[in-house]
C-alpha cells in the first residue's frame, strides 16, 4: 500500500469510528494500518450511550448455532430502553472480528462493540475498561479459554466485568465463553480433553483446572462444559468433578453441560430456563460420601453422579438444585467405563 493509500485509509478509519459512539474512547484502526494497541474494537450502532435499569442473569451457551431467544432474553436482562430495544452490548473475544456485531444490532441492541484483544496490555487499557463499565450486556464469544485465562486474568478487563456483574447488569458466554464463567475454569492449557482419555487416566495433562475469572454469583461451586452431547463430553465432566474431589477443592461440586445449539438463562434467584433447540442441559451433582478412585494412570471408578437432563424450553432451579419438570438417573463411571441407571448416558 502507497503512503497516500495508507493515509487514506486511516482517516476513513478514524472518521468512521469517531462517528460510531460518542462519550467513549475511539476504537483503534483496522488491524494492518496502525501499530495493534493490544486489542481491535468493531463498533455498530448508535453514538449515544443507552441508560437503562438492569435485571441481571447469566446466559450459558452451548456453542453452535446460538438461539435467538435466548439471546434476546440476555439482552433483555441488561434493561429495556422500549418494547424491544436494549443497551449497549460489549463482547469480549482473542480471536475473530466482529460477527456478532449484526446478530446483536437485530435482536435491538442499541450498540455492539466487540472487543478482539491480543495482549494482556490490550486487556488493562483504558479503552476496553471504559467499554466494559458502559454495557448494559457483557458477552464471551467462543474461541480457546486457554487464552482468555492467560491475558485476562489480573487486568482491568477482568475488574471491569466483575464490577459490571457487581452493578447488576448480566453477563453470557458461548463455548469458551461458557467455559469462564463458572467459579471451576477448565482452562484447556493443553490438548482438549476428551471423555475415553480422562476416564482412562483423570491425571491426563489434557485436564486443566483453574480458580475462577469472573465473580458470577448464582454460579456458585460449579463448573461447565458446551458442545455437550455433539463432542460426547459427559465422561469428561463427571472427571472433572472427580478431580476437584480429590484434588481438595470441593466437598461436593456440580456440573452443567450445556448442548450445541441450546442455552441456559439464569435468574438472580436461580431460575434457570433452557432456550434453543438441540439436546438442552445437564445438570450433574455429588455427595461428599461419592466412592471414587481418581488416581493418576488408573482408570477412573466414581459412583453415584445424579445427573438430571433438562430439555428445551423446562427449567431448573440451580439454588436448590431441583426441577419439576425432569427425572433424575444416576451415572457411575467402573474402571473407566461409564454406565448410566437409565440406560442412556444423555
Amino acid at each position: 500500500m502507497t503512503t497516500h493509500a495508507c493515509s487514506a485509509v486511516l482517516l476513513i478509519f478514524a472518521l468512521v469510528a469517531c462517528g460510531s459512539r460518542s462519550n467513549a474512547p475511539t476504537a483503534p484502526v483496522a488491524v494492518g494500518v496502525q501499530a495493534d494497541p493490544g486489542y481491535t474494537a468493531y463498533v455498530s450502532g448508535s453514538a449515544t450511550d443507552a441508560q437503562t435499569v438492569p435485571l441481571g442473569g447469566a446466559l450459558l451457551a452451548g456453542g453452535g448455532t446460538d438461539s435467538d431467544v435466548g439471546m434476546q432474553w440476555l439482552l433483555a436482562r441488561g434493561g429495556a430502553r422500549r418494547v424491544g430495544a436494549y443497551g449497549d452490548v460489549v463482547v469480549l473475544r482473542t480471536s475473530g472480528t466482529n460477527g456478532y456485531n449484526a446478530f446483536f444490532m437485530n435482536l435491538g441492541a442499541n450498540s455492539v462493540t466487540s472487543i478482539v484483544i491480543s495482549t494482556a496490555a490490550g486487556a488493562n487499557s483504558d479503552y476496553v475498561k471504559s467499554a466494559i463499565a458502559r454495557a448494559e450486556v457483557v458477552f464471551i464469544a467462543g474461541g480457546d479459554q486457554s487464552t482468555y485465562v492467560t491475558l485476562w486474568t489480573g487486568t482491568a478487563l477482568q475488574t471491569a466485568v466483575d464490577a459490571r456483574i457487581g452493578a447488576g447488569y448480566p453477563i453470557g458466554g458461548t463455548s469458551a465463553g461458557l467455559a469462564v464463567l463458572s467459579p471451576f475454569v477448565y482452562a484447556a492449557f493443553n490438548v482438549s480433553s476428551t471423555s475415553a482419555v480422562v476416564l482412562a487416566n483423570p491425571y491426563d495433562a489434557s485436564v486443566t483446572i483453574t480458580n475462577a475469572l469472573f465473580k458470577v454469583p448464582v454460579l456458585q461451586n460449579l463448573i461447565t462444559d458446551s458442545h455437550f452431547v455433539v463432542r460426547d463430553r459427559m465422561g469428561r465432566l463427571v472427571t472433572f468433578l472427580a478431580r476437584l474431589q480429590q484434588d481438595g477443592r470441593a466437598a461436593a461440586p456440580r456440573g452443567i453441560g450445556v448442548d450445541e445449539r441450546s442455552a441456559v438463562g439464569i435468574l438472580p434467584n436461580g431460575s434457570a430456563t433452557v432456550f434453543g433447540v438441540g439436546n438442552g442441559a445437564y445438570f450433574l451433582s455429588v455427595t461428599n460420601s461419592v466412592t471414587r478412585v481418581c488416581l493418576a494412570s488408573t482408570p477412573l471408578s466414581y459412583s453415584p453422579v445424579t445427573t438430571v437432563r433438562v430439555p428445551v424450553g423446562s427449567q431448573f432451579n440451580l439454588l436448590t438444585w431441583t426441577t419439576a419438570s425432569s427425572t433424575s438417573y444416576v451415572l457411575s463411571a467402573t474402571s473407566g467405563v461409564l454406565s448410566s441407571s437409565s440406560g442412556a448416558i444423555y
